[in-house]
């Protein structure tokens, strides 16, 4: 384990921030890998998400530095893991995501529903999207409410067939009166379209990669694979606590402006986006779309993530000096991809900031990310967000690296273009996403 705090000049810990620290120290030097053993909750899995974290990472800082009924903070929930992992160990659990797919799963995954209920909703809407589409004109009605531009992109990306049973499925989901259910089953239907298979859609692959599509790609029935979506989520449901849990909390807000009082958290564990890495919205629209966002809206909110690809103002000379020194050495190969890393590091800095002032003096916070690679230039995230905690007044317990499954918290590399299992000559997101880090911080 690095730990970067003492190597930069640790300062006297109170006994509260002592005790959470070794606690943390211990958890961190264990076998953070979690290959093989105990099987996820099953609703880990009812909605494709790109480079989640494993839930047992989560549930290991969980259970060892908080209690039941504390509070669990992600800042940038995305798939909610987190959420779930605290949920079903008694946590109150509060989830941020400027993502409204993200939003959408972590209230599923959070909140408990009968799964004799979701069994008769879900057939009850197939059963009148079907009836739907004998009798109306569904597709007619969808697109009617788009602009000319979101009707294109549906044009492009599905054949017309598939567009009127999505069409029908989406129109009946709306009339769902129960904002529960009706948010569990736009998860359903969202998941018939973000697949690893690329679903429904002409293109490869929704759950990992930018979508290219295939020509001759045969998209199977959206009713079909609605129904089988359901089918799981009533399984999942029946493994859920029972009736009156309470429910996590989401917030559509931003990580840089948390809504949270100061001092109002008991831990936080989150994994930011990586460093030019994913681009979660470029699938995500694929089913946004049918749920009446359109494509215009979902780019300019993709423009306010952490990590967009855009040159920033950012001022440089705050950030600690080997971040400095990256931001130089890249800027004399790109320029503009050196903008774009400074951008992104002074967000995670303003992000880092909001957790140390919504964390509880003598609690931890659990940071989980990667280094990332930028015209060949190695990007060492994790020393630079550890440095700029350090700044926000954390304790660096320690910086731990962890084994990655690589067919699950990243993108299947390419083997058969050109590049070899152990990374060589691979290019593009194969070279970001080959190892990541754990940072454990405490709060004075």
């Amino acid at each position: 384990m690095t730990e970067i705090g003492s190597r930069r000049g640790s300062l006297p810990l109170n006994s509260t921030t002592e005790n959470i620290s070794q606690k943390l120290a211990h958890l961190l030097d264990q076998d953070l890998s979690f290959t093989g053993g105990e099987k996820p909750h099953p609703l880990h899995s009812i909605h494709a998400f790109a480079a989640k974290f494993p839930a047992q990472l989560p549930r290991h800082f969980i259970e060892g530095l908080s209690g039941p009924g504390e509070t669990v903070l992600d800042p940038m929930a995305g798939s909610g893991s987190t959420l779930l992992e605290g949920w079903l160990l008694g946590r109150e659990v509060i989830g941020v995501d400027l993502d409204p797919l993200a939003g959408r799963q972590c209230r599923a995954k959070t909140t408990r529903v009968s799964p004799v209920l979701v069994e008769e909703t879900g057939q009850r809407v197939l059963a009148n999207a079907r009836r739907r589409v004998e009798v109306d004109r569904p597709l007619d009605t969808l697109r009617g409410e788009l602009d000319e531009a979101t009707n294109a992109f549906l044009d492009y990306w599905f054949l017309p067939e598939t567009q009127v049973e999505l069409a029908a499925l989406a129109l009946e989901i709306r009339e769902e009166t129960g904002t529960i259910l009706r948010n569990l089953l736009e998860v359903l239907f969202s998941a018939t379209i973000v697949t690893k298979s690329g679903g429904v859609s002409r293109a490869r692959d929704l759950a990992h990669s930018r979508p290219h599509r295939v020509a001759d790609k045969q998209p199977r029935s959206p009713f079909r694979i609605f129904e089988a979506q359901v089918r799981q989520a009533v399984r999942a449901f029946a493994e859920t606590p029972k009736e009156g849990e309470a429910s996590g909390d989401f917030l559509a807000a931003d990580s840089r402006n948390l809504p949270l009082a100061d001092n109002s958290v008991d831990l936080v564990v989150t994994s930011p986006p990586y460093a030019n890495a994913l681009d979660y919205m470029r699938a995500h629209k694929f089913s946004l779309v049918w749920l009446g966002q359109r494509v215009g809206e979902l780019s300019n909110l993709r423009g306010k993530y952490i990590g967009a690809e855009r040159q920033s103002s950012q001022e440089a000379a705050s950030l600690p000096d080997d971040a400095q020194r990256a931001l130089a050495s890249l800027s004399e190969i790109d320029r503009q991809k050196s903008r774009v890393l400074a951008r992104y590091l002074g967000e995670m800095r303003q992000a880092i900031e909001e957790m140390h002032r919504v964390i509880r003096p003598g609690r931890a916070v659990v940071i989980v990310v990667g280094p990332s690679t930028m015209r060949g230039q190695r990007i060492a995230t994790q020393e630079y967000l550890a440095g700029i905690a350090e700044q926000a007044g954390f304790v660096v317990v320690g910086v731990q690296e962890r084994g990655l499954d690589r067919d699950r918290r990243m993108m299947p590399a390419r083997w058969g273009s050109g590049g070899h299992k152990d990374g060589r000559n691979n290019k593009g997101i194969e070279l970001r996403l080959h190892e990541e880090f754990v940072i454990g911080l405490a709060k004075k």
